[in-house]
């Protein structure tokens, strides 16, 4: 493995940087902060759906003194200035709602409090949560112990890159249930691209996992609501800065390739007019990255060569990329019980050179431009004193292009290198997405019910000369680097392919698409649902609830998910400890990519063509004397269909909990539970028409006797819901905190998981046998741990840890050839026995394998080994400076809980209090009270230097077998990573994964003035 080794100059550089910053930070001129004497109260009047209360009277009362007085905003945001420090009543009072009384409320000298008030129906208890107060357990439906709720000032310690955020947000929302990771929403709505952090005012996560309002189960989720406008304005704008001279180099480069990064940020708001309030954000990056290819090829150069000698190769490849993501918010009372929120997003990304990298040569790049349009809006009403309505519609646009460097065969040398052109070929697309939601909330003695519906609908038009498999410019597989240079040596020489072949050259495979590039679809989903949460007791709460769930384009028309939760606390009304159990059905809808391949690539608009060990090989041209024809292809060679079975049944999560919550101390949460997950109808795609020996469902290649199940010569790829896992996890969760000056939340889960699919787009290795592929599934990642939070010292500083540590990612053994005529390399070795036929062992440093497997042998299990552990330390350092003193009646930036936009409380949709801080909870620190302010940031990834390396290559041919050859990218195999369809990651395109940046410990630097 490569080790890095950091020079002494380097070395030097980065201490002087980092001793300089934080002399800046701790001593500063002078702590401008000491300039305010006078402290806020900052918060958010919400009814109990999270639904904006406006006009609300927020009183707050001294010990001694005359009473202070303001009124909500449009938003329900509500802000006390110029407070003398000190002890207060703070009092609510709203016709239809009970009275709001909060006694003790501090006010500390030159810092904002934050209180944010749920008002109840009248006659029902009241739920407040104050920030920096002690922990608690109860048995509200969203306050499992396991939850994270972020608010505005929270989000401070995590970073301001969006892709930086996305990683740390799933990795602190720890393992989901089953293979495909949680699920994001933006405002409760199907998440699209996620916003710049500034715009953001709350990220909850984990919150009530078996609530019916919700399509997927809560372990994993994560909602995210932006801000609305304040009754002041307010503004900010930040510069956010990487260069290559404060990173390390990623060991795999032989230089400094080089990573550098510039965002700006900025954002205001403020009102427009007495009923109304605007928000404007908008974030621009310019990222410089390095591709870096670490490949086996015949050449040093990363060329393809045409010698017999196999070296490594290393070579790095410019991949700058540029972003645009912005847009406005406007919230409006349009009377005193109706408001109307409307927001629009808009995000540009265009990368240069993507799709390179470790295995991939250049040659292999294109480019990418990819759009997304977001417009969103929310009608909430009261009506009457125990009923809430609100309505959200969302629509969506998605645009996207994709052009490769070159239109030559692809060259695919498993396990060695990529070469030539690129099959995904030329690629418009352009998608729209409808959504809309109606829920009602009624408030009902000791019931709480909620029912809706969702309604969406998606039309995707695609124009593509490539393809899931091979695109338009044909592909050629060879089983191996030796075979490869065999071949190329073989034709240097004047020999045929015949003779080539005969010396163990000659590629393995060839396919090639024709036909219409154009296709489209049109879908639609529906969700309604109904669900009680009802407190029996005071320490005894039950939620029950039922959704329906229905799509077209496959056979399944009904799916009922019913869902149940208990909670129950052993002390009284304010107990010690909470039992917590919940039980409920989730089913996944059909990907979209999925029904548009089948829609293509139905041998009458799209025909692929595969030929197994083709008597030819032009990888200059394919429209060449030594290539054949298009129609001779077509006569001779076996078709590829996509279809989906008609039997397909949505995939089904059956998900059991058991928890036991304690309060340990007044600052201290502890919980452990238990997670059981059993999935049946899972998706996996099958060649149906595998040839198998007569008679028998014994797969066997047509060499070897095998004939095709329908008679036909052709591939059938069923996308089939035949598929099963079983996890089981533990989870340790433990949280502390101390007011504003200690923050901190860990966890532990230990997961065991076993499956026969590895997802819609994994073929089995035994079509006819799928169990044969039963065994530790992809998710089996045995052990995480997370750490995290914010901790306050002297003179203002504040240090955010980040840390996430996980055990290896198992992976698969491989043959490198097609040993039963399915045109899939997906084949597993067996372990070598004296049945093994003379040269088919194969001796590595994890064993000894048979690479033809004999009848009577053992195969090795799928996924049999494991790759490394993942460790990194990200640190965030910050100081912040304020100074002037607010104007009477002034209203900040408060972390307003609102509709969001859409979801509100329910979050997409939710339920239960708000809950600031959260049950499991934050990461921020006590906000300042000045006029404007100054921000200085340090952000350090992976500041021990650490190496974490990708999944080796399991591919036993390969000359790199058994070793990795990149670093991993972000996530630390946290969470499996949340679901989103933002723009690039349409139903009709790939998109450009960002992967892990040419550098392996990176510092930004940042600065943020604030008013």
């Amino acid at each position: 493995m490569p080790r890095h080794k950091m020079k002494p100059g380097r070395a030097v550089l980065h201490i002087l940087i980092a001793a300089t910053l934080a002399l800046l930070l701790s001593h500063g001129a002078c702590d401008l902060s000491a300039q305010t004497g006078a402290g806020s109260l900052r918060g958010q009047v919400v009814d109990q759906s999270g639904g904006a209360v406006p006009n609300a009277p927020v009183q707050a009362t001294p010990a001694s003194g005359q009473a202070l007085t303001t009124t909500s905003n449009a938003a329900g945001a509500y802000e006390l200035s110029n407070l003398a420090p000190g002890k207060y009543t703070v009092e609510v009072t709203v016709k239809g709602f009970a009275p709001f009384r909060k006694e003790g409320v501090e006010i500390v000298s030159g810092q904002a409090g934050q209180l944010n008030v749920t008002l109840s129906i009248a006659g029902e208890k009241q739920e407040v949560t104050v920030s920096g107060e002690a922990l608690s357990v109860d048995t509200t439906a969203s306050a499992n112990a396991s939850a994270v709720v972020l608010t505005e000032k929270e989000l401070e310690a995590l970073p301001d890159d969006p892709d930086e955020l996305q990683q740390d947000l799933e990795a602190l929302a720890g393992p989901s249930a089953g293979p495909n990771g949680g699920q994001m929403y933006i405002d409760g709505f199907t998440a699209g691209q996620l916003p710049p952090k500034s715009s953001i005012r709350e990220i909850r996560i984990n919150q009530s996992p078996f609530a019916a309002e919700f399509d997927k189960v809560g372990y994993g989720r994560i909602e995210i609501f932006t801000k609305p406008g304040t009754s002041q304005w307010h503004g900010q704008i930040s510069v956010n800065k990487n260069d290559s001279a404060l990173n390390s180099r990623d060991p795999f480069s032989t230089t400094n390739a080089g990573f550098a990064s510039t965002q700006v940020e900025g954002n205001i708001g403020g009102p427009l007019g007495k009923n109304a309030s605007l928000f404007f954000n908008i974030d621009e990056r310019d990222i410089h990255d390095q591709a870096l290819v670490s490949a086996f090829t015949l050449d040093s150069n990363c060329n393809q060569g045409l010698s017999l000698v196999q070296v490594s190769c290393s070579q790095s490849l410019s991949n700058p990329r540029t972003r645009i993501n912005g847009g406005p918010r406007i919230d409006y009372q349009l009377t005193k019980n109706n408001t109307l929120s409307a927001r629009y997003q808009y995000f540009r990304n265009r990368s240069t050179d993507a799709g390179v990298g470790g295995l991939t040569l250049p040659s292999a790049a294109y480019n990418v431009l990819t759009t997304e349009q977001t417009l969103q809006l929310t009608d909430t009403q009261v009506l009457g004193s125990k009923i809430i309505n609100e309505t959200h519609f969302q629509y969506r646009r998605e645009g996207g292009a994709e052009s490769p460097y070159s239109t030559l065969p692809e060259l695919d040398v498993l396990g060695a290198f990529k070469a030539g052109g690129n099959s995904l070929g030329t690629n418009h697309d352009r998608e729209n997405l409808y959504e809309l939601q109606n829920y009602t909330s009624i408030a009902y003695g000791k019931h709480f019910v909620k029912f809706g519906a969702r309604l969406r609908a998606m039309t995707d038009s695609n124009t593509s000369t490539g393809s899931q498999a091979t695109g338009f410019n044909g592909a050629f597989t060879f089983s191996s680097l030796n075979a490869y240079a065999i071949t190329e040596q073989g034709l240097a020489n004047g020999l045929s392919i015949s003779a080539i072949r005969s010396l163990g050259g000659g590629p393995s495979q060839f396919s090639m698409t024709t036909g219409n590039p154009f296709a489209s679809v049109t879908l639609y989903d529906v969700g309604p649902y109904i669900q009680d949460d009802w407190r029996v007791r005071p320490n005894l709460t039950l939620s029950y609830g039922l959704r329906f769930e229905t799509e077209d384009h496959i056979g399944d028309r009904a799916d009922w998910a019913p869902r149940l939760g208990v909670a129950w606390g052993v002390g009284g009304t304010k107990p010690k400890f909470v039992l917590r159990a919940g039980w409920g059905i989730f089913y996944d809808r059909f990907p979209p990519n999925l029904i548009l391949q089948a829609e293509r690539q139905n041998a009458v608009t799209e025909q692929e063509f595969v030929i197994a060990q083709p008597d030819f090989f032009c990888p200059n041209s394919i429209a060449v004397a030594a290539c054949p024809a298009i129609a001779t292809l077509q006569s001779t060679s076996a078709p590829t269909i996509y279809q989906i079975a008609p039997n397909l049944h949505s995939p089904l999560l059956m998900q059991s909990a058991v928890s036991v919550e304690r309060q340990v101390t007044k600052i201290a949460n502890v919980s452990i539970a238990y997670l059981n997950s059993r999935g049946s109808h899972q998706l996996v795609t099958n060649n149906v028409n595998s040839p198998v020996l007569p008679g028998t469902l014994i797969p066997a290649g047509p060499l070897h006797g095998g004939v095709y199940p329908n008679g036909i010569a052709e591939n059938i790829y069923q996308y089939e819901s035949a598929g099963i896992f079983r996890q089981n996890q533990l989870v340790l969760n433990t949280t502390i905190r101390a007011g504003a000056k200690l923050s901190l939340n860990a966890y532990y889960s230990l997961n065991y998981a076993h499956s026969d699919t590895a997802g819609a787009n994994s073929f089995a290795s035994d079509p006819y046998n799928l169990m044969a592929d039963y065994g530790r599934a992809a998710f089996d990642i045995r052990s995480r741990f997370f750490f995290g939070g914010t901790i306050g010292l002297r003179y203002g500083l504040r240090f955010s840890p980040f840390l996430v540590a996980t055990s290896g990612v198992p992976y698969n053994i491989t043959v490198g050839q097609d040993l039963i005529g399915s045109s899939i390399f997906n084949q597993r070795p067996a372990f070598a026995s004296p049945l093994t036929l003379p040269g088919d062992a194969v001796a590595t440093p994890v064993g000894t394998f048979d690479k033809v497997p004999q009848p009577g042998e053992t195969l090795v299990p799928i996924n049999y080994l494991t790759g490394p552990g993942q460790f990194s330390l990200n640190l965030r350092v910050a100081k912040t400076f304020s100074f002037g003193r607010l104007p009477e009646g002034a209203t900040g930036q408060v972390g307003a809980r609102q509709n969001g936009g859409g979801g509100g409380q329910r979050g997409g949709p939710g339920g239960g209090r708000p809950p600031v801080g959260g049950p499991g909870g934050g990461f921020g620190g006590a906000p300042t009270a000045g006029r404007y302010s100054v921000v200085l940031s340090l952000n350090a990834r992976n500041i021990f230097n650490n190496v974490n390396f990708s999944t080796p290559i399991g591919t036993l041919t390969s000359p790199l077998f058994g070793q990795s050859n990149g670093i991993s990218g972000g996530g630390a195999g946290f969470g499996g990573g949340a679901q989103t369809s933002g723009a690039g990651a349409t139903a009709g395109l790939p998109g450009a994964a960002a992967g892990a940046p040419a550098a392996n410990r990176q510092i930004f630097l940042q600065a943020t003035f604030g008013f």
